[in-house]
Parts: structure tokens; C-alpha cells; sequence
């Protein structure tokens, strides 16, 4: 859990890339030349997508390098900017109900609310304190694949001044002209899978209540 939100603090928000695709078709064309045309046309955009996806992650990593490395800025500050980079770039409402999981339906709209408003408070708190911990590791985007019909998969490592790389994959989705980051997997291990797990245990011990968790969030 520490080590997958630790990355969060590595990246910030990127500009958009906007995907279109048209094609036209002749009326004699063959039924069999039009799937081709449009399969070519359906790669095309998936691969896109795919450079969409990546040249966000590795816009994020710059900005949030120049913020966490910038003496300048005062800690206030730099919870501001990673608060926005929540905003801006995670899709934090789908990740906060999948931390939930099955317990969400349980939830009445009024916790579910309370709980959205929680999960991001604690976010920002819990892990802008892990700010002094950057030491200059630089950010490096390597590559990136369509993983289904949402989602692309953008390979990053976090590179530091001495000892062994951190592989970190961004689970990367569409969200009409812009893009949102729905999972980080670090090392093979989800952050959302995580963070459901750790929830879930809290919310066992308190009985099957949600408020359990509730009042474990409000104590952050």
C-alpha cells in the first residue's frame, strides 16, 4: 500500500490528446474489403489511443518531477499541486468505489458520499507527507499496449540516483477528449486491488459496517 501510493507523488496532470477517425466508403465496395478498411481504421485508432495514452503518463511524470523537485515551492504549495493532480489525471471516483467493492451497494448515497470526500482527503494528507522523500529519481515512460476495449497499459520505471529500478504500469482510460488514470500497479501488485483488501478487513472487523470504515477515515 505505502509503496504503490508512493509513486503517486512522481506524477501530475498532462495535456490531452483528442482521438477522431472517419472513413467513407463507395457503394460497390465488397462486404469483405469494407470490414478490412474498417479494421485498418479500428487499429488505427486503437493505436492512438495507445500513443495518447502513453504521451499523457509521460507528461505527468515531467510536471510532477518539476514540482517535487522545485526548492522553491512551500509544502502548502505542493500538496495544492497534488491535490490538482489528483483531480486532473486520476479518475478518482472510479477508483474510490472499487476500493470499496461489494461494500458500495451496502453504502446509503449520503455515506457513499462522505466516503468519496474521505478517500481523497486522505489521499492528499497521508501521502504529500512522503513529499521529502524524493531524492531526484527520474520518471521514464518505455512503452505502452491496448489492454481491452477502455483501457491502455503504459510501462513507466522509476529510476533513482543508485539501486534497482521500479517498474510501475499505469492502467490508463479514455474519458471522451482526455484521459484518466484508473490503477497503478507497482511491481505486479494493483493499488486498487490493495486498497480494496485493506478496506474490505477494516470494514470486517467493524462487523460488516460501513461505518466502520467511515470512522477509520475520519481519524486519518
Amino acid at each position: 500500500m505505502t509503496k504503490i501510493f508512493k509513486t503517486l507523488t512522481l506524477t501530475t496532470a498532462a495535456a490531452a490528446i483528442v482521438l477522431s477517425a472517419s472513413a467513407s466508403y463507395a457503394t460497390d465496395v465488397r462486404v469483405q474489403q469494407q470490414g478490412g478498411l474498417m479494421t485498418e481504421v479500428a487499429a488505427s485508432a486503437a493505436s492512438s489511443e495507445v500513443e495518447g495514452a502513453k504521451n499523457f503518463i509521460a507528461g505527468m511524470g515531467e510536471r510532477g518531477i518539476n514540482f517535487l523537485g522545485n526548492q522553491n515551492m512551500s509544502m502548502e504549495a505542493k500538496k495544492a499541486e497534488f491535490s490538482k493532480l489528483l483531480n486532473d489525471s486520476f479518475d478518482m471516483n472510479t477508483i474510490s468505489r472499487f476500493s470499496l467493492g461489494q461494500y458500495w451497494r451496502a453504502a446509503t448515497p449520503a455515506q457513499q458520499k462522505e466516503y468519496q470526500k474521505l478517500f481523497n482527503t486522505m489521499v492528499v494528507k497521508v501521502y504529500s507527507n512522503r513529499f521529502s522523500e524524493y531524492k531526484g529519481q527520474k520518471f521514464e515512460v518505455r512503452n505502452a499496449r491496448k489492454e481491452n476495449e477502455k483501457d491502455a497499459i503504459v510501462t513507466s520505471y522509476i529510476v533513482p540516483t543508485s539501486g534497482p529500478e521500479v517498474r510501475v504500469d499505469w492502467r490508463v482510460r479514455a474519458k471522451g477528449a482526455t484521459y484518466k488514470v484508473v490503477d497503478i500497479i507497482v511491481e505486479g501488485v494493483s493499488m486498487g486491488q490493495t486498497q480494496r483488501a485493506d478496506f474490505s478487513s477494516v470494514i470486517q472487523r467493524g462487523g460488516g459496517n460501513v461505518e466502520a470504515l467511515l470512522e477509520h477515515l475520519r481519524k486519518q
